[in-house]
């Protein structure tokens, strides 16, 4: 059962903006303001356990690069996108913060404007030798071994959590008691955008060199637009921002030149502009009048070529919008040109 226990202030920033939570009558939750501050009614919520020792099943997040000596902790990419990323922030430690008998607890319940996939990122310090950390977001848990920091900071990923649905969520941290302030400091967690489907699946090509981005297996670096998991759908829609992006990552076993093909969707009108970048290299396409957002029709964009075999990045971002939204798209293929 949730109780409400105080009102604390923080701070969740969503591309660039800070977004404040105020109270509203009732038990209802709090609107979404873009402003430097504000305050949100909190409600407590307990783990099902303490907070946890080393579990070494649990999550331990993507594993894009490894870190010094052959360790499994994630290297953040140079270029990562910052477009969609939730950043929260403590501005009164004092009310955020709730120390227990068996635990201490961080609270952060915010509004979310999409579904979508994320990794949880933690930027701490942690003066003692090491320590296990919970994080709850609903009814899913991740747990992770922070290693001790010293007096400088370290980033590490938690694990993967999915927002099922845009609105109110709730988002708490658990650590062991008596560590809060004086061995451990939290600074920021962040929720990064990451592959709608299983983020450790890569994307390869067929047999016959071709390559399938589906939409499931986009990084929507996004406010708005999201994947749509409905079967009738299995897209990237609510394309309404043209800062919206999406990117795939996948691996090719051949050097070359590739044909880009865009599966997409428009409803009446079309005519937005929209770049897709791959290698350096930058193609554009006007988005065509399908007569329906799920009637899709392949685009042949243009060919782009890949010098050598290894993993790639692929982009899709609008450069304008017409109408009241840029496009669906199904997929994206590259298909090799003899």
């Amino acid at each position: 059962m949730l109780r409400p226990v105080l009102v604390f202030a923080a701070v969740v920033s969503v591309g660039g903006f800070a977004v404040s939570c105020k109270e509203k009558p009732g038990a209802e939750m709090a609107e979404v303001t873009l402003e430097p501050e504000g305050t949100v009614v909190v409600e407590e919520e307990t783990p099902e356990a303490e907070a946890p020792a080393f579990d070494s099943d649990a999550p331990k997040g993507i594993i894009s690069e490894l870190g010094e000596f052959g360790s499994e902790d994630p290297v953040e990419r140079q270029d990562l996108p910052g477009r969609g990323i939730l950043n929260f922030t403590i501005t009164d430690r004092n009310q955020t913060f709730m120390p227990g008998e068996h635990w201490e607890q961080y609270n952060f319940p915010f509004e979310a404007r999409r579904s979508g996939r994320y990794r949880v990122r933690l930027t701490y310090m942690l003066k003692s030798s090491g320590m296990g950390v919970q994080l709850k977001l609903g009814d899913q848990r991740v747990k992770k071994q922070l290693k001790h920091t010293g007096d400088g900071q370290a980033v590490m990923y938690l694990g993967e959590v999915n927002i099922a649905q845009a609105g109110s969520q709730f988002m708490a941290l658990y650590t062991p008691s008596a560590m809060g302030w004086s061995k451990f400091f939290l600074h920021e967690i962040a929720l990064v955008p990451t592959q709608e489907t299983d983020s450790d699946a890569e994307v390869v090509a067929e047999e016959n060199g071709a390559v399938h981005l589906l939409a499931k297996q986009a990084t929507t670096w996004s406010e708005h637009m999201r994947y749509e998991p409905k079967p009738e759908k299995d897209c990237l829609g609510f394309w309404t921002e043209k800062d919206d992006f999406a990117e795939w990552e996948f691996k090719v076993e051949k050097a070359g030149k590739y044909e880009v093909i865009v599966h997409q969707g428009c409803g009446a009108g079309g005519g937005s502009q929209v770049a897709v970048e791959l290698a350096g290299q930058q193609l554009e396409f006007k988005v065509e009048d399908t007569g329906g957002f799920q009637k899709w029709k392949p685009v042949t964009v243009g060919q782009v070529e890949i010098d050598s075999a290894g993993v790639y990045r692929l982009a899709v971002k609008p450069k304008t919008k017409e109408g009241a939204a840029i496009m669906d798209v199904r997929k994206v293929v590259l298909v090799p040109v003899s």
